[in-house]
This record gives structure tokens, sequence and C-alpha cells, in this order.
């Protein structure tokens, strides 16, 4: 398990819409979606999370190392500049095993309101171990029960995307999310699996969001599907 550098990703404000992309992009498929209402109880397990720095917990993760007895999975090579939310990426054959350290170690040296969570899609075949911050409850700051229409898009450089609009309440609290945490990644989980974790460069208005997360066009639909009940 090696700590690097992890994907640009940066949360762009364009005309009051919330882009989760790693870049500038655009919408190339913007068709009114047909597949009826949003299942309120398949959007309400999407999770908006705050996420830590790596910096801000390296030596937590040191000390889980230690305890464990520095095994090879915890070796990194970060270089001291990443101060990202990716604690470490491993081989999905390697995830289990770290689960089970962080479920062995991790609650007696963690940070109570940090969890790890891995990504659900592979990056250079490689999954990224992402530092969540959670509240008292150990719930992200937002979920997606907001959500009120998903549809699949394409961007110029980041391929499928998954586009979802919020109604107003929702609107103001990701408004208000996005505002307490520039400079800092937001990460979108769903089912215990983080689908992208863009960085917020300003606060975002208008209750929009284009996800991103290195989805097949397969993918991004199957989600869309799930959102509307289908699956």
């Amino acid at each position: 398990m090696k700590l690097t550098k992890a994907r640009n990703l940066y949360l762009i404000c364009i005309l009051a819409v919330a882009v989760f992309v790693g870049g500038m992009s655009s919408c190339k498929n913007d068709k009114k979606d047909s597949r009826g209402q949003i299942d309120k109880n398949a959007v309400a397990q999407i999770g908006f999370y705050e996420t830590y720095k790596y910096p801000d917990i390296a030596q937590d993760i040191s000390n889980l190392s230690e305890t464990a007895g520095k095994p090879t999975l915890f070796q990194n090579s970060n270089n001291g500049n990443y101060d990202g939310p990716a604690v470490c990426t491993a081989q999905k054959s390697d995830t289990a095993a770290i689960n089970a350290i962080i479920a062995k170690y991790g609650p007696e040296i963690l940070p109570s309101d940090l969890k790890l969570t891995w990504t659900l899609t592979p990056f250079d075949n490689l999954y990224e171990l992402i530092a969540l911050k959670t509240d008292t409850l150990g719930k992200p700051a937002m979920t997606g029960e907001s959500i009120i229409e998903a549809k699949v898009t394409h961007t110029n450089v980041y391929g499928f995307a998954i586009y979802i609009t919020l109604d107003k309440e929702g609107g103001k609290k990701f408004s208000k999310l996005t505002s307490n945490n520039i400079g800092h990644a937001l990460a979108v989980v769903f089912k215990d699996k983080v689908m992208s974790y863009p960085i917020v460069n300003c606060q975002i208005k208008g209750g929009k969001v284009e996800i991103t997360g290195n989805f097949t066009e397969q993918v991004a639909n199957d989600f869309v599907d799930i959102f509307y009940g289908k699956k």
C-alpha cells in the first residue's frame, strides 16, 4: 500500500453549476431523462463528506502502522508535498487485509470522526483509501435525499458523468458546505464507496452537480437507474 499523489480533482464554479471534475469540462448530453421519479430511498444512500488533508492525520496513520507491526502494506512513498485526502493506494487484492488492520487497531488510534473509505473505481489499477470526516454520529455532512433529478452526461475531458439537481433546501445546504470547505476535498460516497473527491475552489450556488469518477457509460447509467429505483 503506497501513498501517492492522487488525481487532481477540482470543484469548479461555472455559471452557478457545481461540476465535480478534474478540470474544465462541458456537458454534451443534456437531454431530458425519462426514467420517472427519483427513488428517495436510493439517493438517501449518497453522502457528501468533508475530508481530512493527509498531513493532518499522517501521524495517526504512522501510529496505526507501528501498532500493526509495520506491515509492507503500509509502506508509503509520500514526498511530503501531498495534502489531499488519499491516505494510500492499493490493489484490490490487498484491500481486505488493510481493512482488517483498520478494524482491529483503528478504534484506539485514529480520530473518532475519521472514516477511511475506498474509491469505487480504480485509477491505474489501484484503489485509493480516502480520509472522510464524519459528524458525531458517524454521518456525512449532507445526504442525497435532496436530489430531484439525475441523468448521464458526457464531458470533453473526463468521459461519462452523473449530473444531479438538488431541491431548493439541498441547494442551500450544498452552498454552505462548499463555502465551508474551500481548499479542501469534498467526497461523494455511495454505499460506502467514494465516487469522487474534488477539491472545492469556491462556494457553489444553484444546486446542480456533475460527478465524474472514471465511469464507463454503462456504470454511469446503472447509477442513474438505481437513483430512479430501476435496479
